[in-house]
């Protein structure tokens, strides 16, 4: 999927002259850009906004922190095009599902004690915590080691597969891995279903994917928004490169819940705006959903605004612009507009 964004995946292009939003934007960029913004990002935008829409599983990945992005790029540049990070937000606008973070151990160990087919790719001391023989000193670490063992196992698709085969009665972990085995056979990547958390997003929820956080998109339409870079590290689910070393030394291994796994937003007057502010300064979004008027105050970063859903007018002193689903406006820093009409418009900004 394209995004919007003035220079990086391709140029956005200001309807009204023809330009590419980067040359507009270099134009009078303190003014369109704003100082501190672009002062911090050498001139351009610090983010991407698009829209998603996903109907075959995305590839099993994570995305490196700045230091280890800036490694990857100097070693393998035409693996990892850049040195920035890419931590993202998806936002639903269906139901929006995925897998996000490592399960809690107990499930996992539910999971992995069903599929004793497994059992003989396991390192000595990880069969015995499966088996009850040791307890598990460090979740962390025993997530890594278990990890580790199962991702390698060429086989591990086809082992469950056929023991799926023989029964007639299916877990849930079990139900979603026959759905997306079939649109990924015998890819290594499946068994981490009973590994991560199988997160569910209702309309208007949210997951951030911060550095190193293991995930892989299902199923669904959001909004999603990130930082500019290409550098995805991936270890199934897909045909692209897959660079398990890479994702085995970096993966983050902490446990907790599908629910942990959301960011929640921040109501503002009243939940006519939703904040969705993720621990990253690169971006931030805000879910606008006006029934009659509203006055948006303007943002010290310049902010990209996209209609889904309804129609309406965004207008400032100089200009109105009719916003329809799909239609986009750029609006520069410190301009506050009015939006008119019964509409949905997300608008995506750097937090400074």
């Amino acid at each position: 999927s394209s995004g919007i964004n003035a220079e990086y995946g391709g140029h956005s292009i200001v309807s009204k002259t023809g330009q590419k939003l980067q040359d507009w934007i270099e134009e009078d960029k303190n003014t369109r850009m704003g100082s501190e913004i672009s002062s911090k990002n050498t001139g351009e935008l610090p983010f991407l906004l698009k829209i998603l829409s996903v109907n075959k599983a995305l590839s099993l990945q994570l995305h490196p922190n700045i230091e280890e992005a800036a490694k990857l790029h100097a070693a393998y540049p035409e693996r990892y095009p850049d040195p920035n990070h890419k931590p993202e937000m998806a936002i639903a606008l269906t139901v929006f599902e995925g897998l996000c973070g490592f399960r809690p151990v107990p499930e996992i160990m539910d999971n992995i004690r069903a599929h004793d087919e497994l059992h003989g790719s396991l390192s000595p001391g990880v069969l015995a915590v499966v088996r009850g023989d040791r307890a598990v000193s460090d979740e962390t670490t025993y997530i890594k080691e278990l990890f580790t063992d199962l991702i390698v196992m060429k086989n591990s698709a086809g082992l469950i597969n056929n023991k799926l085969a023989q029964m007639t009665q299916h877990a849930e972990s079990d139900k979603l891995f026959l759905r997306i085995q079939a649109q990924h056979p015998g890819d290594a990547g499946l068994v981490c279903i009973y590994l991560l958390n199988h997160v569910v997003l209702q309309p208007g929820e949210c997951m951030f994917l911060g550095a190193n956080k293991p995930h892989a998109y299902f199923s669904g339409d959001c909004v999603e928004c990130m930082a500019c870079s290409d550098n995805v590290i991936r270890a199934g689910l897909t045909g692209k490169f897959i660079d398990v070393d890479s994702l085995i030394r970096l993966v983050e291994c902490s446990s907790d819940t599908a629910e942990a796994q959301k960011l929640a937003p921040t109501p503002v007057n009243g939940g006519v705006v939703m904040q969705y502010l993720p621990s990253v300064k690169d971006f931030a979004v805000d879910m606008i959903c006006v029934k009659d008027s509203y006055l948006l105050q303007g943002k010290v970063s310049p902010q990209i605004m996209l209609c889904t859903e309804g129609s309406g007018v965004v207008k400032t002193t100089h200009s109105a612009e009719e916003m329809r689903p799909g239609e986009v406006v750029f609006v520069i820093p410190g301009v506050s507009v009015t939006i008119t009409g019964n509409v949905t418009l997300f608008s995506a900004y750097a937090q400074h």
